[in-house]
């Protein structure tokens, strides 16, 4: 274990700032590399060396310059979890420093195995992010014994049933996502204790144990108000089929993500299951232009506000089961002239929205002017 300039330094100011007793702080080979006195960073200090190389638990020194760079006071030598990690000099007369300075080491010593622990947890952490994001992402052929070995040694057993969820947090207000995404983790350790997290930069995957549609709706439900209550963020989430085993997990993430990308899309359904989307499946293989193509063959001779005004119609329209009543009520128009805009559209397209059969088609218009608009496309 090796003590760094950067964390020693960070002890130095917090104990300076309660105590008012001149410290520095040595590596193991006598180099100062935290101070309370600048002027001597990265400086010899000869008795810290002689700390080190003796193994001496305390070295007091009697003048200045008695070693190299060295003045009055007192060194202890600093053991974390048994290893000497470096050496702490205190400065003036041991007598005067005699009742503080024990306290002093022990501060010092105290917080750097703080700091130790925070990097430890900081390295399993990550190595539990990268276990996982390997479990997802990469084909199920990846995963052998020596995987699931792997997974246990990090308290992982991948071998429990579980159901995938991928959440998208959209900021409201310019406000920056970072206290959402502590939120998240927060909230999620309240709700469900036993779920595994793994974070990328665009989303956030979360595996919780298996449960019904039912069940595993509400928890979705109940992660995302609170959340959403405590921060200025809009969250929306995509849910996976029940996967057959843990091999499958790579096709459960595929599918959580295709019913967040449903979600994002239609953005009146925050909360979607991959087992609720239809044509979704197979429109993200019709490429851009394919789909460009279809809205303008059957919106022919529409401008780009006329055909705005066309989608916001039909998708309200629909969303209300074809109901005039309601339709026209939220759209804040009379019934008869929602009836006429229906109309018009028949005339000018062939298609009537009021049928079965023709809805199917402004269904798929609807859903490719969605997806266009958020990849950037203009229509």
């Amino acid at each position: 274990m090796e003590l760094s300039k950067h964390n020693a330094l960070q002890i130095v100011q917090e104990i300076n700032s309660v105590l008012p007793q001149k410290i520095n702080i040595m590596n193991n080979h006598g180099i100062i590399i935290a101070s309370t006195d600048e002027s001597r960073i990265g400086t010899y200090h000869g008795g810290a060396a002689k700390v080190t190389s003796e193994n001496l638990d305390e070295l007091r020194i009697y003048k200045d310059d008695e070693y190299i760079g060295t003045r009055r006071g007192t060194n202890f030598l600093l053991r974390v979890q048994g290893e000497a990690i470096g050496v702490l000099g205190i400065t003036g007369p041991y007598e005067e420093i005699l009742s503080i300075a024990r306290v002093i080491k022990k501060m010092t010593e105290i917080l750097v195995n703080e700091q130790e622990l925070l990097k430890q947890h900081a390295r399993t952490e990550s190595s539990r992010a990268q276990f996982l994001s390997e479990w997802l992402i990469h084909s199920e052929k990846f995963i052998n014994r020596a995987f699931l070995d792997r997974g246990l040694s990090l308290g992982i057993d991948i071998r429990h049933p579980r159901r995938c969820l991928v959440i998208h947090q959209a900021p409201l207000y310019h406000i920056p996502a970072e206290p959402a995404a502590a939120e998240l983790k927060k909230q999620l350790l309240l709700l469900e204790p036993a779920a595994l997290l793994c974070e990328t930069i665009a989303e956030t995957i979360l595996l919780v144990p298996s449960r019904s549609q039912n069940d595993l709706r509400e928890f979705a439900v109940r992660l995302k108000g609170a959340v959403e209550l405590q921060c200025s963020v809009s969250l929306s989430i995509g849910i996976d089929s029940p996967a057959a085993d843990y091999l499958h997990m790579h096709d459960a993430y595929l599918q959580a993500q295709k019913a967040l990308q449903s979600s994002l899309r239609m953005r009146k359904t925050p909360i979607k299951f991959y087992d609720e989307i239809n044509m979704e499946i197979f429109a993200d293989e019709i490429s851009d232009t394919a789909k460009l193509q279809y809205i303008h063959r059957i919106f022919r001779g529409y401008d780009s506000s006329e055909l705005e005004k066309a989608i916001d119609l039909l998708e309200t329209f629909y969303e209300e089961n074809g109901s005039i009543t309601k339709t026209a009520a939220r759209l804040f128009i009379h019934k008869n002239t929602l009836q006429q805009h229906l109309k018009k559209i028949l005339a000018r397209t062939s298609y009537d929205p009021r049928s079965l059969r023709d809805s199917a088609v402004f269904y798929l218009v609807i859903y490719f002017c969605h997806d266009l608009a958020n990849s950037g496309q203009s229509l």
